[in-house]
């Protein structure tokens, strides 16, 4: 499996920082063609890292900041609810010795080691492996963001938009062409274009008769001829 990660990385000294990204980058050369390319983003202090839109595969954090350090950044991080790996790089600070001991993180001394940084680098692309579940990524004029297929009920495509229907009753719009949206949920067993306009999830169908599915929030859509049959197949 192709696993790309993206990488956090707060160090608040620039030329650690810059040694680290090289050795980052060096270890994504050598993957490009196995496990996948890294993507790298870097930090400077507590309320960038915190605050970003993106939860990150894996922190690296050495922040030596007395108003937060890697510990201070590291507890922050845990409290939004993100559990991905933390590395603590130790150079002045021992985050050994740093209060409790927070889940997922391991402990680098520098100056860090390749073979030490492969390793890590490997159990957290078995940990991504193992947790791995398909997502579809949608774009607004605003943001991308990433779906599950249980979450999704139908698409509607309203011309130069789709509004996507979720299962807990919201709609979000997105800007995807919808005929690349098609090609994107058909490695996806239960989506199924009914006609030009509605992608259905097959789970979410309360009832199928005279040529129309109602879905479990009660909308009704028409079936073309065409799906007829590989809807009842999905059913």
């Amino acid at each position: 499996m192709n696993t790309s990660l993206h990488i956090a990385l707060c160090d608040s000294d620039p030329g650690d920082r810059k040694q680290m990204e090289r050795l980052l980058s060096r270890e994504s050369d050598r993957r490009v063609n196995t496990t996948g390319v890294f993507y790298i983003d870097t930090f400077g202090g507590v309320d960038s890292i915190v605050n970003a839109a993106l939860v990150y595969d894996v922190y690296f954090l050495d922040s030596t900041d007395p108003l937060c350090d890697s510990y201070g950044i590291a507890k922050a991080i845990r409290d939004k609810g993100i559990l991905s790996p933390i590395v603590f790089c130790i150079s002045t600070i021992d985050y050994r010795q740093s209060g409790e001991m927070l889940p997922n993180t391991v402990f680098m001394n520098k100056p860090i080691k390749v073979a030490d940084l492969t390793l890590v680098i490997e159990e957290v692309i078995h940990q991504k492996q193992a947790n791995y579940i398909p997502t579809i990524e949608l774009r607004n004029q605003y943001e991308a963001f990433y779906v599950k297929e249980d979450e999704v009920a139908y698409f509607i495509n309203k011309g130069y938009t789709t509004d996507v229907y979720f299962v807990e009753g919201n709609v979000r719009e997105a800007t995807t062409f919808f005929n690349s949206l098609r090609r994107d949920l058909a490695t996806f067993s239960s989506f199924l274009m009914i006609n030009k306009t509605t992608i259905i999830n097959a789970k979410y169908v309360r009832e199928y008769k005279l040529g129309k599915v109602i879905m479990n929030d009660g909308s009704e859509h028409k079936v073309a001829i065409s799906a007829r049959s590989a809807l009842k197949n999905k059913l």
